[in-house]
């Protein structure tokens, strides 16, 4: 369930960016680590939101 729920968030996120992952999908590896990342970086005082706000736009700047 939560899987289901990142992976709307990232597309949320990634729509913000002017990228769309319906029509260009990530692949399987970068969607498996991105949400392994917000899962590992996401604590009790953070908001999901902003969470994945910040690894999207790393991901995208390639600060990774």
């Amino acid at each position: 369930m939560e899987n289901k729920f990142l992976l709307k968030m990232l597309k949320n996120s990634f729509l913000q960016y002017g990228r769309d992952l319906d029509v260009d999908p990530l692949s399987k590896d970068d969607s498996l680590q991105l949400i392994e990342k917000i899962a590992d970086e996401k604590d009790k005082d953070t908001e999901w939101y902003e969470v994945v706000e910040d690894v999207v736009y790393s991901y995208l700047t390639n600060q990774e």
